[in-house]
């Protein structure tokens, strides 16, 4: 696995910056506070950025590239999606504490910066308001991606119910 270094370059993520949902509404003083407790690393073509199973300690941002989000179960492989510039995964399980439920590789080059759980308790304790913010906007970011995922089982049992009888779904 890839190790993460200090983000020396702050200015570099300012061009993503709108398309960084977990970062929307701060002020540019509170955007710098952020990029200072950033990370990156890069990943080549094929590199599994994690596993199913591993512990989280970060939420990550894809800078440059695309990342393939995998669900896995025994011989079943569901690629549940691709991410690009400025979209983030990993905070569900570093917000729930809860090891990761998908792998993640990278579709092509890719550059991932990375806010670390241990940035994040420093922020709680160092400014309590930009904490709060960025909670905010992980529960958006987790709320809007549970929609999708209720539509996605919605449209799945209207398709279903249209194939199946209603008698075999126990509804008569």
């Amino acid at each position: 696995m890839n190790s993460f270094i200090p983000l020396k370059d702050v200015d570099s993520v300012l061009s993503i910056l709108s398309k960084i949902t977990i970062f929307g509404g701060t002020t540019d003083i509170q955007s710098r506070e952020i990029f200072r407790r950033l990370e990156t690393a890069f990943f080549k073509k094929g590199d599994c950025i994690f596993k199913k199973g591993d512990e989280p300690t970060y939420i990550y941002i894809v800078k440059k590239g695309k990342v393939d989000l995998r669900i896995t179960d025994n011989e079943v492989v569901l690629h549940k999606k691709e991410l690009g510039i400025g979209e983030c995964f990993g905070e569900a399980s570093l917000m729930s504490m809860h090891q990761h439920t998908a792998t993640v590789f990278a579709t092509e080059d890719t550059e991932i910066i990375a806010l670390s759980r241990h940035a994040l308790n420093q922020l709680r304790h160092e400014d309590p308001a930009l904490f709060s913010l960025l909670l905010i906007n992980i529960a958006r970011e987790l709320a809007r991606r549970l929609k999708t995922t209720d539509d996605i089982l919605l449209h799945y049992l209207h398709t279903k119910q249209e194939k199946v009888p209603r008698s075999a779904l126990g509804q008569e």
